[in-house]
């Protein structure tokens, strides 16, 4: 089982690396493509929290507003 993982660039120094968190891609891409399906709403790409680099963020903001309505965290139990 392969695990998600994603570039991360330094936005002090410019510097790419590569973060891999301890949860599966299938469970990652399952979760986005339920969220895309929600009517009125955007979900912004996939964000891994380079100080906590288990966790999978998704954004889901509101096409009226563009503004940032809620969060949605994946992360694993230790």
């Amino acid at each position: 089982m392969e695990n998600y993982k994603a570039d991360y660039i330094n936005p002090e120094t410019f510097e790419k690396t590569e973060i891999k968190t301890k949860i599966p891609v299938s469970l990652i891409k399952k979760i986005h493509l339920d969220l895309t399906t929600l009517k009125g709403y955007i979900v912004t790409p996939t964000l891994i929290n380079p100080d906590d680099k288990d966790s999978v963020v998704f954004g889901i903001m509101d096409m009226n507003d563009r503004t940032m309505k809620y969060k949605v965290t994946v992360s694993p139990n230790n």
